[in-house]
């Protein structure tokens, strides 16, 4: 049996099967609604307004079932602050997309040249490429002779390093760079002639609809919803890349090269391969090199030869993401003994230097985005984003927008949780000296049950700390260059993450944030080539560690749950 339902603010209405649960019902509808917890009933995250004849009731929409006519509304058009700024390097532009004017010989009687040879002859004079090592697609090679007669056999030709792309009249290309995050996802326009970012636009993931993070989107994969996954990132990506080019004043089939980081997870589902390897021993990828793929295979609203590069993976959550941050931070270039720090929904980490590097991944992000915090929300207006003590241990704290407080972000979790340890309202082990919850702003508050998440997530990344620095044969203190990336990680206050034993203490003066490096690094691939297949020499460079097996770490782990005093 079907029954009607409408959504508000949306005025959608649908026909809906007897038994449907209100969180397909917005899937069905084509919204991104917020299920950190994949729709299990566990994170509270997916409220509705339903209206009961007489007033709106606030219910769970993974939890209520549709079995009538109704009505729900939810709310919309919420700003979030997404990151996406990252940090700047020089670097030689150089991209892989060239393009000029070719003139083309016509034919003459007696003369049995094809017109592909002479414009392979054309091309080969222009570009400085060897004839015989230039190709071209079916498509572009059938029109050929018309394109030709139509454009008096003068035109402009892109290429892809050896590959002709298109041939038209006044071309100005152009590259867009995309970070996938987890959370959220960032686009970049680039001037491939000037070689500079001339527009940005970012979104909240839409995937986040089957779960906040990883292992929750990899499940709903394997159990069928792997097309969908990729469908809901790539329709994502098109919506960002059509805002920039709008915003810019250029079309989208003047875009001719993408550049893509994101985690291996994410880097999985945008191209629709099944990421059964990476939830079960011994966690690997599928594929790690880097790819070069067509823009039409892939549904990619840019020009159909349009070219899609992937950044390569390092292991299986050590991701394509990280190796933009290597990229961007000419890690392998580094003479002093450096400590990146990506801090997501993942927390991917890099110690060493040029001599040798060692990365590892951290189950931290699911605390600092929200997802398990009981009023855990994203950056957005109404979020706690900072907690103060004075010296009379009073707390205090900044709301971002300065609008009325609803929960607490990541950035304001991590103050919190070191306000309280600071004035003595927790003890080192945890414990909230007065009840189970502390108020903060309002009707704003922190558990109990908030502070194990912390906790948790804390433990493993100085626990990785620690057994990065084993593995190198290093000391703590012989760090001397500590750099934060990811979303999270700009906005928090390194004081409170060195003061709760997250981040080692004595590395506290030596922290700088790096912003979003992982966009960075997307941005350098697509604008020299050279540099993109270099990220893949580093990545071969880097040794992975591997947390889950390593026999050292839950002793370390759970020796780090503590918190420590200055």
């Amino acid at each position: 049996m079907k029954y009607k339902v409408t959504i508000l603010p949306n005025n959608i209405e649908l026909s809906v099967e007897e038994g449907t649960n209100l969180l397909e019902v917005q899937r069905t509808a084509g919204l991104n609604p917020d299920a950190p917890c994949g729709g299990q009933g566990t994170c509270g995250k997916c409220l509705v307004d339903l209206w009961d004849g007489t007033t709106y009731k606030t219910v769970r929409a993974c939890q209520t079932i549709v079995d009538s006519d109704l009505t729900f509304r939810i709310k919309g058009g919420e700003s979030h602050h997404l990151l996406e700024s990252g940090t700047k390097r020089s670097f030689l532009l150089d991209p892989a997309i060239k393009w000029g004017t070719v003139s083309v010989e016509k034919c003459k009687f007696g003369e049995s040249t094809s017109d592909w040879e002479r414009l392979k002859d054309s091309l080969s004079t222009q570009f400085a490429v060897d004839q015989d090592m230039i190709t071209s697609d079916l498509k572009t090679i059938a029109g050929l002779h018309q394109t030709l007669v139509d454009n008096e056999y003068s035109l402009d030709a892109v290429m892809y390093n050896n590959e002709l792309l298109d041939l038209r009249k006044d071309v100005n290309p152009y590259a867009a760079a995309i970070d996938i995050g987890t959370t959220s996802v960032v686009c970049y326009l680039l001037d491939l002639a000037a070689g500079n970012e001339i527009d940005h636009t970012s979104t909240l993931n839409p995937q986040a609809q089957y779960g906040a993070d990883v292992i929750s989107r990899a499940e709903a994969a394997i159990d069928g919803k792997g097309t969908e996954l990729a469908l809901l990132i790539r329709n994502g990506i098109n919506e960002l890349l059509q805002k920039a080019a709008d915003n810019a004043g250029c079309m989208t089939q003047d875009i001719y090269l993408v550049s893509i980081a994101g985690n291996t997870c994410m880097h999985h589902l945008f191209l629709d391969i099944s990421p059964e390897s990476l939830v079960h021993a011994p966690y690997n990828s599928t594929v790690n090199e880097e790819l070069v793929l067509t823009a039409s295979e892939l549904g990619i609203g840019i020009n159909p030869n349009g070219r899609i590069q992937m950044l390569p993976n390092i292991a299986g959550f050590v991701g394509a993401d990280t190796a933009g941050v290597l990229l961007a931070t000419d890690f392998d270039k580094e003479e002093d003994l450096t400590l990146v720090i990506d801090i997501g929904t993942n927390g991917e980490m890099v110690m060493g230097n040029k001599d040798r590097m060692i990365a590892c991944s951290t189950a931290a992000g699911p605390a600092f985005e929200g997802a398990k915090i009981e009023m855990g929300m994203r950056g957005r207006a109404g979020a706690i984003d900072h907690v103060f003590a004075d010296e009379n241990g009073d707390i205090s704290c900044s709301v971002i927008d300065d609008a009325q407080p609803e929960g607490i972000c990541g950035s304001g979790l991590l103050d919190a949780v070191s306000v309280l340890l600071t004035t003595e309202r927790m003890s080192e082990s945890g414990k909230l000296e007065d009840g189970d919850r502390f108020y903060l702003k309002g009707d704003v508050y922190i558990s109990q049950k908030d502070i194990r998440e912390v906790q948790l997530a804390k433990g493993a990344i100085a626990a990785g700390i620690e057994l990065m620095a084993e593995h190198l044969g290093i000391q703590i203190d012989d760090i001397k260059k500590v750099k934060i990336a990811g979303a999270f990680g700009n906005y928090m206050d390194p004081h409170s993450a060195c003061v709760i034993g997250m981040i080692p203490a004595q590395l506290e003066d030596r922290i700088v944030m790096i912003g979003n490096a992982a966009g960075e690094g997307a941005k350098i691939a697509a604008l020299n080539y050279s540099e993109f297949r270099r990220a893949e020499e580093i990545t071969k460079k880097v040794e992975f560690l591997e947390l889950a097996t390593s026999p050292e770490f839950q002793d370390t782990f759970v020796d780090h749950l503590m918190f420590e005093t200055e």
